[in-house]
């Protein structure tokens, strides 16, 4: 009995002294030694207001009051803090002498990342020994290959997590200056560690927008450089999901992202839309070298039709200079319109196009300047609602008696032209317009500030322009080859067109016509074949026909 008691006394004194460790150690007189290790290793200096052994629920050490300090060209305040760090360790490799750590927990941390008027963020110089903060504007400077990422692959830890976490992101670069809030951020990495693929999940709410956000995934091996020879995400931004694939080596990244469904209700930034659109089997294939991102694909499907591209962008200034190709198959052309303008005068059919395009940054005014390209356009077997070019132009000849089979829309089997796009004008180059009644030709420009400047030239069929000709008298005078041609004017905007009658045009075919006339009547005198009398009464009645009209 005396063995026992003195047994269970030894444990009890064990067990107290285990617990009364972290009362009796003191490891904030060691931070002389640490302090300096973290901050060569983060670049920063840090604040630690107090670090104790902890025992339960395991071994290891509990940092409270932790910040790391911003780069000084930055601020004096700290850049990231945490209300406290739990470090947890494996007890069996500690009694062999080996620290193997188990477990980090971060509870409430806090981060600010700036972008300041030069387009640099304070984040850049995280790791970095020795590196400046760069003078030079950019707007997307280069991370860097030794920054926090080498940090964390140089960790040895089956788990960390972050658990009620805030990142703010403030951009004073731009004219308004903007800010962004991660908020509620919770994050668990496991197997991180050397040779290791860590599996991540993320959650979190966007603020302002109020979007859940959420990922889950794996990234890896972790190596002593930022290289991941494989990324396999799936990111959720509020009710869309998003596949991401790749790999990443140094500034180079090769990057896959694919979604089933993207309905742009759902999407959390404003886009120039009238009405949601539906967008399914979307794929992108990106190549990041440096600075230049080149889009070696996107294809996706929108409004029936098939959308296809590539192209390059260069970051790195104000306005990043792009070039891009764009082919578009089997797309419904109205309910396409509908979604982007609300315009009285809309285009159905079956549209087809080709663009080739290059030019620098992405604001209005930037494309307005510097946008070029050329391109071609087809539609076929549709319909211009809203107005029928050929009644328009029979009303401005003031004839009554001929029917249209819609006085409000222009039917077509065939829309194709050229276009081309320069400083802020859409020139159309050899339009074609194949209906019914008439065949159109013609060309012109649409203005990006959407104003209208066209000259549509209407062939009319043989049958209907007999019919006009015979109801107008000046129309009439225009008829060459049996067919009439009303050279349309289409000016205003596109919300609020104008028509009118070339009437340069016409006049140059009447005055063909006439001098047709002339020489055959003086033929006819000198031939006795045309008396003076009936010239002189075919002159009476055209002018009756002229001045009646």
């Amino acid at each position: 009995m005396k063995i026992v008691m003195g047994v269970l006394i030894l444990v009890v004194l064990l067990v107290g002294l285990v617990f009364s460790l972290p009362f009796l150690i003191d490891l904030n007189k060691y931070q002389d030694q640490y302090k300096p290790v973290i901050e060569e290793a983060l670049n920063r200096k840090v604040q630690l207001q107090d670090i104790r052994l902890t025992i339960w629920p395991r071994i290891g050490a509990r940092v409270a009051g932790f910040s790391v300090m911003d780069d000084p060209a930055f601020g004096s305040g700290p850049f990231a803090s945490l209300g406290s760090l739990d470090v947890g360790v494996k007890l069996g490799p500690l009694l062999s002498g080996k620290v193997e750590v188990e477990e980090i927990t971060l509870h409430d941390p806090v981060m600010t990342v700036v972008k300041n008027k030069n387009g640099v963020l304070n984040a850049s110089t995280i790791g970095r020994t020795g590196v400046a903060v760069s003078d030079t504007p950019s707007r997307a400077p280069i991370p860097s290959a030794e920054g926090p990422l080498k940090i964390l692959a140089l960790l040895a830890v089956d788990r960390v997590s972050v658990t009620g976490g805030k990142l703010t992101y403030r951009d004073l670069s731009a004219a308004k200056p903007t800010e962004y809030a991660l908020q509620d951020l919770n994050v668990l990495l496991t197997s991180v560690r050397l040779g290791q693929t860590p599996r991540l999940h993320l959650d979190m709410v966007v603020q302002p927008l109020n979007l859940p956000v959420k990922i889950d995934g794996t990234f890896g091996p972790l190596k002593e450089t930022a290289d991941i020879d494989t990324i396999d995400i799936r990111l959720g931004v509020g009710k869309t999901d998003f596949v991401i694939t790749g790999t990443t080596a140094g500034h180079d990244a090769t990057v896959t992202i694919g979604s089933a469904v993207i309905n742009t209700a759902n999407l959390p930034v404003s886009l120039p839309v009238k009405q949601p659109i539906e967008i399914t089997d979307l794929k992108i294939a990106v190549d990041i070298k440096g600075q230049e991102a080149r889009l070696n694909g996107i294809s996706l499907q929108l409004f029936g039709g098939q959308v296809k591209g590539q192209g390059k962008l260069v970051a790195g200034s104000e306005t990043p200079p792009f070039t891009g190709t764009l082919s578009v198959e089997g797309v419904q052309l109205r309910p396409a319109l509908h979604a982007v303008s609300e315009a009285p005068v809309s285009v159905s059919g079956t549209a087809g196009a080709a663009f080739a395009l290059k030019g620098r940054g992405f604001s209005m005014p930037d494309l307005t300047k510097a946008l070029e390209g050329t391109g071609h356009v087809e539609v076929r077997d549709g319909k211009i609602e809203g107005v029928n070019l050929l009644q328009e132009a029979i009303a401005i000849l003031k004839i009554a008696g001929i029917a249209t089979d819609d006085p409000k829309a222009t039917v077509f089997s065939t829309i194709e032209t050229d276009l081309v796009v320069k400083e802020g004008v859409v020139h159309v180059q050899r339009l074609l317009m194949d209906s019914h009644d008439f065949q159109a030709t013609g060309g012109g420009t649409i203005g990006f500030d959407q104003k209208l400047n066209l000259i549509v030239r209407l062939n009319l069929s043989k049958a209907l322009s007999q019919k006009v000709a015979g109801l107008s008298p000046v129309a009439k005078l225009a008829v060459k080859e049996g067919r009439l041609v009303l050279p349309l004017t289409i000016g205003g905007t596109i919300e609020t067109p104008s028509y009118g009658l070339d009437m340069k045009g016409v006049s140059a075919t009447i005055q063909e016509h006439v001098k047709q006339k002339i020489e055959g009547t003086v033929d006819g005198l000198l031939k006795g074949t045309i008396k003076p009398q009936d010239l002189q009464q075919q002159g009476q009645d055209l002018l009756k026909g002229l001045l009646g009209r």
